[in-house]
C-alpha cells in the first residue's frame, strides 16, 4: 500500500483544503490510504469510514497534538478519543491504551522529539515532506519504524511523500504493519515550487476568504501560547467543535 501518513485538512487553523478535497485528491495521485492529523483535532471515525466508501481508499483517523507554535508535535494514528497533556509520556500511555501508533514527527525539526526512540513512540517520520534539512539528521539508532509523511497543508504538497506498507487495506492491519515495522518512507520531499504555492493559497482562502475566522483563529492560538507560559492548561480529553468546511476549491 501507498500511504501518506501525516496531511492536513482546514480543521488545521494552518490548512487550506477540506477533508473531502484532500480524500479526493489523494486518490487521484494514486495513493491508498491518508491519515488526516490535524493540529489539536481528531479526525472522526465515522467520517473516514464515509469518505473511505465513496473514494475507495482507506481514510486513518488521526491528530497531530501539541502546541502548534511553541509546544513539541505527536502524532496519534487509529484513537477513537481526543487528547492532550503537557506529558508526553502520558500521551504516548493514552495512545497505547487507545489501541493506536503513535508517530514522532519531524523529530530534529523545532517542534519535534529529537529523543523519540527512548521516549517509547512507536514509529519515527524520517521523511517529512516540508523538512528537508531536518530529515537528514534522523539516524534511528534502534531501528524504529519509520514512516514518510508529506505534512501537507495544501493540495499542490501531496504526493510526494508516502510510505509503502505491507498491509491488506484494512486499518487494523495498516497500525499492526507500522507497529512490526513492515513499512519503508519513499517519495522525495516536497519541490520548493510546490511548496511556496500553499501561501497564496492560504491567504486566499483562509484570511481574505474567512476573515472573521482569521482573526479569532489568531487569537486563540495567542491565548494558548499564553496559557502555556502560564501554566493553565489541564492535561485531559478534549472534545473539538466540528467544522463543515467544504467551501475551498483545489487549485
Amino acid at each position: 500500500m501507498k500511504i501518506d501518513f501525516h496531511v492536513h485538512t482546514n480543521r488545521s487553523i494552518d490548512a487550506v483544503p477540506s477533508p473531502r478535497l484532500v480524500v479526493k485528491h489523494a486518490k487521484k495521485l494514486g495513493l491508498n490510504a491518508i491519515a488526516i492529523t490535524d493540529h489539536n483535532r481528531l479526525f472522526p471515525h465515522h467520517e473516514a469510514q464515509r469518505l473511505s466508501r465513496e473514494f475507495g481508499l482507506l481514510v486513518i483517523p488521526g491528530m497531530e497534538g501539541g502546541n502548534i507554535a511553541v509546544r513539541k508535535h505527536w502524532i496519534a494514528l487509529g484513537v477513537s478519543r481526543p487528547f492532550e497533556s503537557h506529558s508526553i509520556d502520558t500521551v504516548l500511555s493514552f495512545i497505547r491504551h487507545e489501541g493506536g501508533v503513535s508517530v514522532a514527527p519531524h523529530p530534529h525539526a523545532r517542534l519535534g522529539y529529537a529523543n523519540y526512540a527512548d521516549l517509547g513512540f512507536d514509529a519515527v517520520e524520517s521523511l517529512n515532506g516540508s523538512e528537508p534539512l531536518a530529515n537528514t539528521l534522523v539516524r534511528n539508532t534502534k531501528n524504529m519504524p519509520e514512516l514518510g509523511g508529506s505534512d501537507a497543508h495544501a493540495l499542490p504538497m501531496m504526493g510526494h511523500t508516502w510510505t509503502r506498507v505491507e498491509a491488506d487495506g484494512t486499518l487494523d492491519s495498516v497500525l499492526e504493519a507500522v507497529r512490526s515495522g513492515r513499512c519503508t518512507p519513499s517519495g522525495t520531499t516536497v519541490p520548493f515550487l510546490d511548496f511556496l504555492r500553499f501561501y497564496p493559497l492560504y491567504v486566499r482562502h483562509r484570511i481574505l476568504g474567512e476573515p472573521r475566522e482569521a482573526i479569532s483563529r489568531a487569537c486563540r492560538v495567542i491565548r494558548e501560547i499564553r496559557a502555556l507560559g502560564t501554566g493553565e492548561s489541564s492535561c485531559t480529553a478534549v472534545e473539538y467543535p466540528r467544522i463543515q468546511g467544504e467551501q475551498h476549491p483545489s487549485p
